[in-house]
């Protein structure tokens, strides 16, 4: 079975390598700081383009007038609070992050799914556990 997440092939690449050299005590600092630091470089990332000029504040005003950027724009929201609520589950309840993992790649071995990232599967898996707690 492939995988098409490189960054997941990554990340479990430098643990083993860091594993095999002896440098398991850094595991802790990753474990309590990683996700942040990658939320800073993602935030990073989506305001270079403001930063460069390359999307002007005038383009998005004009896009969220119409229907599609409307949609989009509540789209982006939605998917904030759910990598919010993603980000409070894997740090309230880090054991979650194993069946997250496993659910991604029985999707893309089984039904071609592409996998999201980590923080927004376990925002959606916030919200079906929120609504499970609240029959059971």
């Amino acid at each position: 079975m492939g995988t098409r997440n490189n960054i997941l092939i990554s990340a479990a690449g430098i643990l083993l390598i860091m594993h095999a050299m002896g440098l398991e005590r850094f595991f802790p600092i990753l474990e309590n700081r990683a996700i942040d630091l990658g939320l800073l470089f993602l935030t990073l990332a989506i305001l270079v383009p403001f930063a460069t000029g390359k999307i002007a504040l005038q383009q998005i005003i004009s896009f969220l007038c119409s229907p599609a950027g409307f949609i989009a724009g509540i789209g982006g929201a939605i998917a904030a609070i759910l990598n919010a609520r993603g980000v409070n589950l894997l740090t309230t309840e880090p054991d979650v992050i194993g069946a997250i993992i496993l659910g991604a790649l029985i999707s893309i071995a089984f039904w071609g799914g592409i996998p999201v990232g980590p923080v927004m599967a376990a925002g959606i898996a916030s919200v079906l556990l929120q609504v499970f707690r609240s029959f059971f």
